[in-house]
């Protein structure tokens, strides 16, 4: 048996991030849970899967300095929303705690490989696609990868 996807949608634009995460909820016939809900709340997310949306701050913040970033612990997938102000490097232009702060989450998960960019414009197929790509295989009672 096929496992639903546990997904975590991670970008700074508030707006774009809910609805797609809301869409890929959707798509999967799972709920969608704030961040905030899971990690500073601590309600317990859903076995049959799910799709949590949060900031990359909001994770940095909670792992503290030196700490492991919680969405490894319960995520197939990390699908970051890129911003528009990128460089050709990919690091996100600016300054300030916020900035640095998702810097170090993006290049946490990229360097365990359970991150995927996309552009906030691109069509939800696109993600699904990188999403069954990363449940291949795995079955509902598999525990997450990274536990």
């Amino acid at each position: 048996m096929v496992a639903a996807p546990r997904i975590v949608v991670i970008g700074a634009n508030e707006g774009l991030r809910i609805a797609r995460a809301a869409r890929l909820a959707d798509h999967y016939g799972i709920p969608r849970m704030p961040a905030v809900d899971v990690l500073i709340n601590r309600q317990p997310p859903p076995a049959d899967g799910y799709v949590i949306d949060g900031a990359p701050q909001l994770l940095d913040r909670v792992a503290g300095v030196g700490g492991l970033l919680p969405a490894l612990a319960f995520a197939d997938l990390v699908v970051h929303l890129l911003g528009p102000a990128r460089t050709r490097a990919g690091e996100v232009q600016g300054e300030g705690p916020g900035i640095r702060d998702a810097c170090r989450v993006i290049r946490y998960y990229e360097a365990r490989g359970a991150l995927v960019g996309f552009r906030p414009d691109v069509p939800d197929a696109d993600i699904i696609v990188a999403i069954d790509a990363a449940l291949r295989g795995r079955t509902a009672t598999d525990p997450p990868r990274w536990t």
